[in-house]
């Protein structure tokens, strides 16, 4: 017995030791990325204030053949992305949760979202109602872990007041960092169709999977719904078109960065002066 126990200890450390090379290393990436992308960046002083600084990534310089959109839902400078955009955060939703938050932060990032028509989010995060257990919504599904619509709170400067517990670590804003992502060589048309994948999830109120890997028939997680979205555009042979998940487990933050079949298109970094610093590609 002694013998079990100690060869489940040594494969238990060995696999964390693999995935916390593997995950430094993807980190290590998406840093090289965002740098790339930030480099190309020109600062716009006609729209910048003390407290934000937009930075214009000219489509000439990255990217110039992709399927043309704005930057900012009808050129407002609060509502980033448009359809047919993934916005992604890597920091998870609990930094009031010491060990926990840097533990989720760092091996699986904290929320994607999709950004549907008409300045709409779709998402969908596993938090239970007043009133329900964790248990019962991990078993039964639960009235607000479903799939659904709601405003686009990325840029929102109000999302957090000073009573909020999450203010203290973030601010005023959702997030002090976070990202957009379009897909390589995607349509208009082909957009169109994974927003009607959003809308039916939305409609049938699709449970959020805590199971991740398992059960994932009719149930997502944040990640993995737009990987699933975009994965049920289908080349003429019927395989996916795009691949956001490489390595085929758990969909994670880092993967639909570092996915073939994205780009970045959006930017944002908080500094320690509490400016914002935002790049976009236009």
């Amino acid at each position: 017995m002694k013998k079990i126990i100690k060869f489940i200890v040594v494969l238990f450390i060995g696999l964390l030791t693999f995935l916390t090379g593997q995950t430094m290393a993807e980190h290590i990436k998406i840093k090289q990325k965002v740098k790339n992308f930030t480099n190309l960046g020109i600062l716009q002083d006609d729209i910048s204030t003390d407290k934000i600084k937009f930075y214009k990534v000219s489509r000439e310089t990255y990217y110039p053949n992709e399927y043309k959109r704005d930057a900012f839902y009808n050129n407002s400078l609060v509502d980033p992305g448009v359809e047919g955009d993934i916005m992604l955060t890597q920091q998870a939703p609990y930094p009031t949760l010491p060990g926990i938050y840097e533990f989720v932060t760092f091996y699986f990032g904290g929320h994607a979202a999709y950004i549907g028509p008409n300045n709409t989010v779709y998402d969908i995060a596993g938090y239970p109602s007043i009133g329900e257990t964790f248990i019962g919504v991990y078993f039964k599904g639960g009235r607000d872990t479903v799939v659904s619509t709601s405003y686009n709170y990325w840029l929102d400067p109000t999302y957090n007041d000073e009573d909020d517990a999450n203010y203290k670590y973030f601010g005023n804003y959702y997030r002090k960092e976070f990202f957009g992502i379009r897909i390589k060589g995607v349509t208009k048309e082909e957009v169109a169709r994974v927003t009607e994948y959003m809308e039916h999830l939305d409609e049938i109120k699709a449970q959020y999977n805590f199971q991740y890997i398992f059960n994932k028939k009719d149930r997502y997680y944040c990640t993995d719904m737009v990987e699933r979205a975009y994965n049920s555009i289908t080349n003429s042979d019927g395989k996916p078109k795009y691949n956001l998940n490489n390595d085929w487990v758990v969909v994670t933050v880092n993967d639909l960065l570092l996915s073939n079949d994205t780009y970045l298109s959006f930017y944002v970094k908080t500094d320690k002066n509490d400016v914002k610093h935002i790049y976009y590609i236009d």
